[in-house]
């Protein structure tokens, strides 16, 4: 890998920020260049919002990501707003609720649903989501990634921030077996 540029996209609320801090934390542990940006409207909660990585092996020299190459998907107006900032041949990864049109390297998944029905824990939904980017792209270890996520939330939500984590990976795993 010599650059990857990633966008996380979703509404405030969904944890969309924080899981571009958590990717990035764990690239700087595995000693990635890594760059972490976020974008948000006014609005707290409901607004659409944008985080974005670059992990490099080499130096950065614009901390944006204008051809991404990965993008994490959660809101429709989020993934209009943005899939034009990624590459043709970029891998798009999308909730199963939302239309991806013509765009040929898509997967899509059952998180927002998995997170309140199975999980009934929606707010680890950028855990989930943090589980099945691992899984479906290499990008960073497992444990830089659950190391990263034990320093970044709360002591006493470390367990099931890591079972949401793991849930990601199963799921990704399950949907490449069908």
């Amino acid at each position: 890998m010599n650059k990857k540029e990633i966008i996380f996209t979703g509404l405030g609320g969904q944890g969309i920020v924080k899981s571009g801090v958590i990717l990035a934390e764990a690239a700087v542990l595995e000693g990635r260049h890594v760059v972490q940006t976020q974008n948000y409207g006014p609005e707290s909660r409901g607004g659409c919002c944008r985080a974005d990585v670059i992990i490099a092996d080499q130096d950065i020299s614009y901390p944006r990501v204008n051809n991404a190459d990965i993008i994490l998907a959660l809101s429709q107006k989020g993934l209009e707003k943005f899939k034009d900032c990624s590459k043709p041949e970029a891998m798009i990864i999308a909730d199963e609720t939302l239309e991806v049109g013509d765009i040929k390297n898509c997967r899509k998944f059952n998180i927002i649903k998995y997170t309140e029905e199975i999980l009934k824990n929606p707010q680890a939904i950028n855990m989930l989501c943090l589980g099945i980017l691992a899984s479906v792209t290499n990008l960073v270890s497992y444990d830089a990634l659950k190391k990263a996520i034990c320093d970044n939330v709360p002591k006493s939500s470390i367990d099931k921030n890591l079972l949401a984590f793991q849930a990601g990976i199963d799921m990704t795993e399950q949907t490449l077996k069908n």
